[in-house]
């Protein structure tokens, strides 16, 4: 729980910074160093991964998930999952606030949204970290524990990276997204742990 409480800490600093400002002169020369080394293969690649933190493609995984999760006898995930539509509603409304406006030049649509945090970023991490998490709180051994860990970390990252590629978010944006969506995971997975512990115990003590 501290490293939730850490993670929400930081993101409350990052929030400030971009709000005065001060986030702008790294922000503006990333955006200016990707937009210089875009390729039609890294173009195609954003694109496709960029939609892994779309709604549509979010509610689908969180879904199925949530099915496989009740079929498994596993159905306190289905709890936890409830962090990634609750992320979208939380970025929305931190959009609002802070009206952070958005890059230029995209090669994508630029939302009509403003830009800070990442709602791609919050949902992503949201979702995978959540699931990578969870699963891994099934798994005994710890090199697989640290490979779905480590995956979950990964896309939600990619994610991320995709956002600022394509000209439709600021570095700062994403990382304020990674933040706050990660937060929000652990937090999920120490409930979550901490009821299927409960439970074995119950279990285990029998009536």
């Amino acid at each position: 729980m501290k490293l939730s409480v850490g993670l929400l800490l930081a993101f409350a600093v990052l929030s400030v910074a971009v709000t005065a400002g001060w986030t702008a002169p790294l922000d503006q020369s990333i955006t200016v160093a990707l937009t210089g080394h875009r390729t039609e293969v890294l173009n195609n690649l954003a694109v496709n991964l960029t939609a892994l933190g779309s709604a549509p493609v979010a509610a689908i995984v969180a879904l199925l998930a949530a099915l496989y999760a009740v079929a498994s006898g596993r159905p306190r995930i289905v709890l936890a999952l409830l962090w990634t539509p609750l992320s979208f509603f939380l970025d929305s409304g931190l959009k609002l606030v802070f009206q952070h406006p958005r890059p230029t030049e995209a090669i994508i649509a630029i939302p009509d949204s403003y830009s800070f945090p990442s709602g791609h970023a919050v949902a992503a991490s949201a979702l995978y970290i959540t699931l990578a998490l969870a699963a891994a709180t099934g798994e005994r051994r710890q090199r697989p524990r640290r490979v779905l860990v480590w995956g979950g970390v990964l896309i939600a990252v990619l994610v991320a990276w995709s956002r600022v590629y394509l000209g439709v978010h600021y570095l700062s944006d994403v990382v304020g997204g990674l933040l706050l969506g990660s937060a929000g995971a652990l937090a999920a997975s120490i409930a979550l742990s901490r009821t299927d512990s409960h439970d074995g115990a119950k279990t285990l003590s029998g009536p």
